[in-house]
């Protein structure tokens, strides 16, 4: 499976995403996010992919991120949804604490995983609104 898949999977054990929505949760999609409201997303950002190469040829990596989410757009929403991204950044620096981190196999082993951002506003209709965070996933590749 992909880097993407196994951030995917990882997110959606959050044990808090499904209280969070104020719909039925479905899915984390990839460079997806649908129009309906509870829609996630994670989307690839543009970097540079290797942090440091060894002489050896081993590598270490990184895979940058954004959660993405459409929500209902309102007051008590807005804050809902800041308090929840607030509680998911805490969440990726505790797994990174406690090494509970995507499953990676073969030549390649998890590092860490962190929120580089806030969660923020990103595009609002009337509605509904497009909440994001930047994550960055670094992990290390044998050669």
């Amino acid at each position: 499976m992909s880097i993407p898949g196994k951030i995917k999977e990882f997110i959606e054990s959050c044990p808090f995403l499904e209280e969070f929505e104020q719909a039925t949760f479905s899915v984390v999609n990839v460079d997806l996010l649908e129009e309906e409201t509870a829609a996630y997303s994670i989307e690839s950002t543009p970097a540079e992919p290797i942090l440091k190469r060894y002489a050896n040829g081993d590598s270490e990596r990184q895979y940058v991120f954004s959660l993405c989410s459409r929500v209902l757009y309102g007051p008590s929403e807005n804050l809902a949804t800041s308090e929840f991204y607030e509680k998911f950044s805490d969440w990726l620096e505790e797994c990174t604490r406690t090494g509970t981190l995507p499953k990676l196999s073969g030549q390649l082993q998890s590092r860490s995983i962190r929120a580089t951002t806030d969660g923020y506003l990103y595009d609002n209709q009337s509605t509904s609104c497009q909440y994001r965070i930047q994550c960055q996933f670094i992990y290390y590749k044998r050669r």
